[in-house]
């Protein structure tokens, strides 16, 4: 880095410190580089020295864009869902009763874009419905430091499957689903949307906003981890001047601010109050105790022991929950419904014997029933079948949990279950022709349609001809002008569609971007694999492409058409990540990482994005990690250097005789083993061509074997998303040898293949989601 681009990033750490209190040092700076790059492109400026100049001469606006640039937007529907439980349960009577007017009124004072104003609006509207605000209006105020968040926030449109992870009860009614094109978008409705108002705001320079509007409640949760103590005590004192006498101040379940000596005392799970607040009425906060409630007994059916195993960690008393027992079929379930008190039913689609469908049409009648929730591996968009249970009296549906944090991970299924019961107990239940589905119209039917979309005539026969070997397959139609795709797919309907890169009029990366993303069709690009399709490659699985498949070669025509097929059977009921726009958020680089390890990851289907969603979250300081990524030979150079760009450390293609280093990720060449020696003191790359194994080269077996032979005291294997077997007995044989390892779990894998054969085998210490590897690996490896 020139002296240049070193005194520009110091200058833009300064005035983020300054306008937002994040702390940003030297370990960000290449961080910080790589957004600067991204705002240079968009403003047409190629040197520091001109950005300077531009900043200087629009310092105000392009402040605000350094704000956005360098803060984090990640929020979720209803995050911290017991925030919203003790208020409606512990304290809502309080504020009522000693109110001097009729407007509940709420800040969301970090409110990022919108997501939690909008949970609150939902909650509210839900207890006035119920008459337990009764004649009582609400008001919520949303703020956030950025401006393009606070803009979103405004606009208040969102992905439908943000929305698709809120109980239906809260859900139905309150929102708008967009038509056709924008199907995959919601927006709140008006008696929803009118009670919140959103605006920039600064919790370091509040100056006299709202000194004079008492709050009753503010949320500020998690956000107080990115300000110093002095800075969080500014923060909460200037918060509690804006709250009522009798009013709460909810935090993030981890930013405890007892120790600071603030004027506040704590009542539960990070609600707090003034601490010399002592209401008219003899009843004190302290006096006020949690309201006892029986447990929810909940039967769990499921063929799969895993799943059984992890639902009792998940429903446990102290969250509300009993399983007073589990089936693993719904002859079992039939049975233990009749000797046990069951409040509610979790129930799996995909059973031997009868399928959860079936069940449900031959005994669910909801006046004789316990409620049921789906838990299913079922995709949330991607079939019919979870929307054909909640038909026939399902109440919702969830997918299976994870396994991350049982707190964290567990929110949603607990979230939805306590709705369901509690709701079950007061309200009529939604009639089938009231059912909001999150499920496109996708039929599982035992022929996979595949529509082929080439401008070549010779290619098009070329995948007819390798697809019509297989009986499963049906190939529905043809497309040689790619401007009439979205007409034949709406008349053809097809469950995969192969798909060129280089087309006149529109090329298979703007079929990505404009068009599939409506009809979330699962699609293989089919591409030369040259040199200069390798970026293209790269950006179409990051558009959401499920694999990508070399144009046939008649010399090996026979077993190319084993791998094409494969490819096509195991996309249809694959989960297709969908492009949708990024979120930015700044890395919080303060975390370390052993140099001392030694971290080996295998992946293949969906694998590239799973890489570089892992390795995107990992601090500059990190140990070597080797990776083995199935992939052609000309690719996987384009692979390091798409990471490479994105990460603060070297992400590069392995070569022979490389010695293994700290801070460098080294990626397996195409077509080529990689395996790990010990040279003297120093570890060695070595790079071979031997014959494949598992039907692979490069083989993860073969790296996670060469590292277990190593016998090293400090040395982690992931296995990630992938079809197939390859790297479960390299992984098995990691864990024998005393490393820590890790499998993906199936509800993030675009292809639960080599994860669940490594589970299988009990070769994973850890089964984890894709969100959470990163902060697994710091936390196994901190320094």
């Amino acid at each position: 880095m020139n002296s240049e681009w070193y005194s520009l990033i110091q200058k833009i750490c300064h005035i983020a410190h300054e306008e937002t209190g994040n702390q940003l040092n030297e370990k960000n700076f290449t961080m910080v580089e790589s957004r600067l790059n991204k705002r240079f492109t968009t403003l047409g400026i190629t040197t520091p020295s001109d950005y300077l100049k531009h900043l200087n001469a629009n310092f105000d606006t392009e402040k605000k864009a350094i704000i956005s640039l360098l803060t984090t937007h990640h929020s979720y529907f209803f995050r911290e869902y017991f925030h919203f439980e003790d208020i409606e349960k512990k304290y809502l009577n309080q504020i009522i009763n000693d109110k001097r007017n009729k407007t509940i009124r709420i800040w969301s004072s970090a409110s990022s874009q919108g997501q939690e104003a909008y949970s609150l609006s939902m909650f509210f509207h839900k207890l006035k419905k119920e008459n337990k605000i009764k004649d009582f209006d609400y008001k919520i105020i949303g703020t956030d430091v950025d401006h393009e968040s606070v803009k979103y926030a405004q606009n208040g449109v969102y992905f439908y499957k943000d929305i698709s992870q809120v109980p239906m009860s809260y859900v139905h009614g309150n929102w708008v689903r967009g038509l056709a094109s924008i199907r995959d978008f919601v927006k709140p409705k008006k008696h929803i949307k009118d009670p919140v108002s959103f605006e920039e705001a600064n919790l370091l320079k509040l100056s006299n906003k709202f000194i004079n509007d008492k709050f009753d409640i503010i949320f500020c949760r998690n956000v107080l981890i990115y300000f110093n103590q002095q800075q969080v005590s500014e923060i909460i004192n200037s918060l509690l001047s804006r709250l009522e006498p009798n009013g709460l101040l909810v935090l993030g379940i981890s930013e405890s601010i007892l120790g600071l000596n603030l004027p506040v005392k704590l009542l539960s799970n990070s609600i707090y109050c003034h601490k010399d607040y002592s209401p008219k009425e003899k009843v004190t906060f302290e006096e006020i105790k949690p309201i006892e409630k029986s447990l929810i007994n909940v039967l769990c059916v499921d063929d799969s022991p895993t799943i059984l195993v992890l639902l009792k960690k998940v429903l446990t008393k102290d969250k509300g929950f009993q399983v007073v027992s589990t089936a693993a079929n719904t002859r079992e379930a039939r049975e233990k419904l009749k000797t046990n008190n069951v409040d509610i039913i979790t129930l799996d689609i995909h059973m031997p014997e009868e399928t959860g469908i079936e069940y449900l049409k031959a005994d669910f009648h909801k006046e004789k029933h316990p409620p049921v929730l789906i838990v299913s591996s079922i995709e949330r968009d991607g079939t019919t079948i979870a929307k054909e249970a909640l038909s026939l009296g399902a109440s919702d549906y969830v997918e299976k949990p994870d396994l991350k944090n049982i707190e964290e991970s567990s929110e949603e299924i607990c979230f939805k279950l306590e709705t369901i019961y509690n709701d079950s107990k007061k309200i009529k239940p939604i009639s089938k022709n009231e059912v909001t589905s999150n499920y496109s119209n996708n039929i599982n039917n035992e022929i996979i349609k595949v529509l082929i979309v080439d401008d070549s005539k010779t290619i098009r026969m070329q995948l007819k001809n390798i697809l019509s070997k297989n009986k499963q397959i049906q190939v529905v139609g043809e497309v040689e002008d790619p401007r009439t795709l979205e007409d034949q797919i709406k008349i053809l309907k097809p469950d995969v569609i192969t798909l060129d890169i280089n087309m006149p009029f529109l090329s298979g990366i703007d079929i990505l971007k404009l068009i599939l993303p409506k009809y979330k069709i699962p699609t293989i690009v089919v591409s030369a694999l040259n040199m200069e399709e390798g970026s293209l490659v790269m950006e179409a699985l990051e558009l959401g492409a499920f694999d990508f498949f070399q144009k046939p070669d008649f010399r090996q025509l026979e077993e190319e058409s084993k791998v094409l097929i494969d490819k096509i059977i195991h996309s249809k009921n694959a989960k297709i990540p969908f492009f949708k726009a990024p979120i930015v958020k700044s890395r919080v680089d303060q975390n370390t990482m052993d140099g001392n390890y030694l971290i080996a990851i295998g992946s293949s289907t969906g694998g590239t994005e799973a890489l570089k969603h892992i390795l995107e979250e990992l601090p500059s300081q990190i140990p070597p990690i080797l990776i083995v990524q199935h992939i052609p030979e000309v690719f996987s150079k384009a692979l390091a250097d798409r990471l490479n760009k994105l990460c603060p450390f070297e992400v590069r293609e392995a070569k022979n005789g490389d010695i293994v280093e700290k801070n460098n990720v080294y990626i397996a060449p195409g077509n080529k083993h990689m395996i790990v020696k010990k040279n003297n003191q120093n570890l060695q790359i070595e790079i071979t061509e031997t014959s494949t194994i598992n039907g692979h080269r490069p083989s993860v077996d073969v790296l996670f074997n060469s590292v277990a032979q190593l016998k090293l005291k400090k040395t982690i294997g992931v296995i990630l998303t992938g079809m197939g077997s390859d790297g479960a007995r390299g992984l098995k044989q990691l864990k024998d040898s005393g490393s820590k390892t890790i499998a993906q779990n199936e509800a993030t894998c675009v292809v639960f293949g080599m994860p669940k054969e490594a589970i299988k085998l009990n070769a994973a210490d850890f089964i984890e989601p894709i969100d959470n590897i990163s902060n697994k690996l710091i936390h196994m490896t901190r320094s």
